[in-house]
């Protein structure tokens, strides 16, 4: 998979995109898109690149984090890096041999992978009665701001009843239901879209250089007709294994019905999307509508409604074909790429 490093053509850009990959996950503000110069690499040159500045950034963030393996923390933030890097790159960069699959397959695959991997790592650092011993110190500082702000005798009887077991048991609950599934998934998604963006700008003046995969548009995605039954099945048992208190079926089943709502969700933003791209759509009208989506989707309640109902839209289409062409009737239902 790898390449002749002395190859200055791969060797510079990988050198340089992997420098930059381990400074944004060091450096705690940037660390949220420490994968998008890898798939920059990828879309902007290619899968050679992208695989030799994985290698030399997975070597440099070992380097970097020798120091911290002797306290036990620095173990898992290497094995995030290398796992995460690494599933990132297949899903932008994949070699000749995994080429074929699906884009949409490598993104679901990647994020079930490292889904496992998050749940994983966060199940052994809250065992640790350190974390414990710090979650408890932020509570009891949380809780006497409050008090000292004024509470009410309400409030105040509602933080007490709030405990450091009981959050931690919520977080676990949500995490284990499909939380690390979202998180790994939105992950993937924004780096590779902002990989992607990068790629164009650098490359305007010959966008023919990048390869069309599809990302620039969801306008094409279709999921298949027959995961209605995958997400109608998983919804029904999620409530009868929650009836019957069936812990672990009822946590399989969560993360199955989490994945169909993000397919769906998909789906509905590619119908939205379509509907905005029309030629008869006027621009001023589109972008109104981008401006109130993104107002929407930072206000609190109002986001839950919306992606709700994108959702929803994306479920009806399985029996209103919304992007269905009037000349040449329904279209065919491709694999997003």
């Amino acid at each position: 998979m790898f390449v002749d490093i002395s190859n200055r053509k791969i060797l510079i850009p990988a050198l340089v995109g992997a420098g930059i990959c381990v400074f944004f996950i060091k450096s705690g503000f940037l660390s949220l898109f420490f994968l998008v110069p890898l798939g920059f690499l990828g879309y902007r040159f290619d899968y050679k690149v992208a695989w030799t500045a994985f290698m030399f950034a997975s070597i440099g963030n070992l380097i970097l984090t020798l120091g911290l393996l002797s306290s036990g923390g620095g173990i898992w933030d290497l094995l995030f890096f290398t796992v995460m890097t690494g599933i990132f790159t297949w899903i932008t960069s994949p070699p000749p041999s995994s080429a074929n699959l699906p884009m949409s397959i490598r993104l679901i695959g990647g994020s079930c992978l490292g889904a496992l991997l998050v749940t994983f790592i966060f199940i052994r650092i809250i065992s640790s009665q350190y974390f414990f011993t710090y979650l408890d110190s932020m509570m009891n500082s949380f809780i006497a701001m409050q008090r000292n702000s004024g509470a009410d005798v309400v409030q105040s009887a509602l933080l007490e009843s709030i405990t450091t077991e009981a959050v931690l048991d919520m977080i676990l609950a949500t995490t284990l239901r499909g939380g690390s599934l979202i998180s790994c998934f939105l992950l993937f998604t924004i780096c590779r879209q902002i990989s992607f963006g990068l790629a164009h700008m650098f490359l305007r003046r010959n966008r023919k250089n990048i390869p069309n995969q599809g990302l620039n548009t969801l306008m094409v995605f279709y999921v298949s007709p027959s995961l209605i039954w995958a997400f109608s099945a998983s919804l029904l048992l999620v409530v009868l294994t929650r009836i019957i208190n069936l812990v672990v079926p009822e946590i399989i089943l969560w993360n199955i019905l989490i994945l169909c709502v993000i397919l769906y969700l998909a789906q509905g933003l590619g119908i939205l999307q379509f509907f905005l791209s029309r030629p008869s759509t006027p621009p001023i009208l589109g972008l109104l509508f981008i401006v109130l989506f993104f107002v929407l989707l930072f206000s609190p309640v109002l986001n839950l409604v919306l992606l709700c109902g994108l959702t929803v839209l994306g479920i009806a289409e399985n029996w209103v074909p919304f992007r269905a062409s009037k000349i040449n009737g329904p279209p065919s239902t491709p694999e997003a790429s």
